[in-house]
């Protein structure tokens, strides 16, 4: 009867401890925290979705029903590299794997900083097939510490309309630490 006494009181006692623990001002309410020791950004996604750190790339997807995802990637560039020419030199990578690739927008954009600047960026949103599967991409790239950072949003047509508010938060809360 003690043992289980003792066993009911630390498991009040944890309740109590985690219940009383505050969440982290910094992270958007709704969103997580994709991030690790080595980067030097925040990735934020809808709460519920799985990190996904394996494929090299810093991410997380929704579920295994509905394959949106978001990742991050960056790479070392020449110092001459812009904005427009990595986009063109990158548009003909993705021809050479995709059918029917059709850029949909672009627009000039910011990523925040966390010390409240911001960095220029651009954000494209294309179509492309894969065989016969069709993708929606929302891909956002910025130039920063000589290297290029580039935020994708995966979905498919059928799960595009649903996500429109989680591309836009993905989109607005990353951040450079």
């Amino acid at each position: 009867m003690k043992k289980a006494a003792f066993i009911l009181a630390v498991f009040i006692l944890s309740l109590s401890l985690f219940a009383c623990t505050p969440n982290d001002p910094t992270i958007p309410a709704g969103m997580m925290r994709v991030t690790n020791d080595v980067i030097n950004f925040n990735l934020y996604v809808p709460e519920g979705w799985t990190e996904s750190i394996s494929t090299g790339a810093v991410g997380a997807y929704c579920s295994n029903e509905d394959p949106t995802n978001a990742t991050v990637m960056a790479w070392n560039v020449d110092q001459s590299t812009t904005l427009d020419g990595w986009w063109e030199s990158y548009k003909s990578e993705i021809e050479l794997v995709f059918d029917e690739v059709t850029l949909t927008s672009q627009e000039s954009t910011t990523v925040r900083t966390a010390s409240g600047g911001s960095v220029a960026a651009m954000k494209y949103a294309y179509t492309a097939k894969l065989g016969s599967n069709e993708y929606n991409y929302v891909q956002c790239a910025s130039l920063h510490w000589g290297m290029i950072y580039i935020i994708t949003i995966t979905t498919t047509p059928a799960h595009y309309e649903e996500h429109t508010e989680d591309i836009a938060n993905i989109l607005q809360y990353f951040e450079f630490h």
